[in-house]
């Protein structure tokens, strides 16, 4: 489906796409409230500044995807590809990625307050400065990940893999941190 056709039908009310081929498309500042795009492939897709709050992409193929500034809050990306997903200062308030994939995604100055990241995938994803005040992080791997600056205030932190992560100041206290976490004495020093 073209993208143009996608927000024709969007606006005439219609709201579920299942496995919906957006690819390549260039949708940037687009209104998306709601939409459910189930194991839609919007790989390489363009859609920074688009507000996509309340959406449903669990299972989406979001590789390489441009969701910078784009406000996410409420939206489902359980099990979702976000390899190399651009989401720099984009809004993830209380976002489902728990299981999703985000090696290597740009997440720097990303608001991810009480956002459920359990068991995500975030291998040397840029998470600088970001917002992640009660986060569920349980069982997530940060290996080589950049938290410099990032707020992990009262996040849930049980089980996380910090090995070569890079956590100079970030802000973890009071964050119920239970020891060992995988890596933490490579971190340290």
């Amino acid at each position: 489906m073209e993208a143009s056709k996608l927000l024709t039908k969007y606006a005439s009310g219609q709201r579920e796409f299942l496995h919906l081929d957006l690819r390549e498309a260039c949708i940037p500042d687009t209104c998306l409230s709601g939409v459910v795009i189930c194991r839609g492939d919007l790989a390489g897709a363009t859609l920074c500044r688009s507000t996509l709050s309340q959406a449903d992409l669990s299972g989406a193929n979001l590789w390489r995807t441009d969701l910078s500034h784009a406000d996410l809050s409420w939206t489902k990306l359980r099990r979702a590809i976000l390899i190399r997903c651009q989401l720099q200062a984009s809004i993830l308030h209380q976002a489902d990625l728990g299981e999703a994939d985000l090696r290597l995604a740009q997440l720097r100055a990303a608001n991810l307050s009480k956002a459920s990241l359990r068991n995500s995938h975030l291998c040397y994803a840029d998470l600088r400065g970001a917002d992640l005040r009660q986060a569920d992080l349980r069982g997530a791997d940060l290996t080589g990940a950049n938290l410099e600056g990032a707020q992990l205030a009262e996040a849930q932190l049980t089980g996380i893999t910090l090995t070569r992560a890079i956590v100079k100041d970030t802000l973890l206290a009071p964050c119920g941190l239970s020891f060992p976490i995988a890596g933490w004495e490579e971190t340290v020093g």
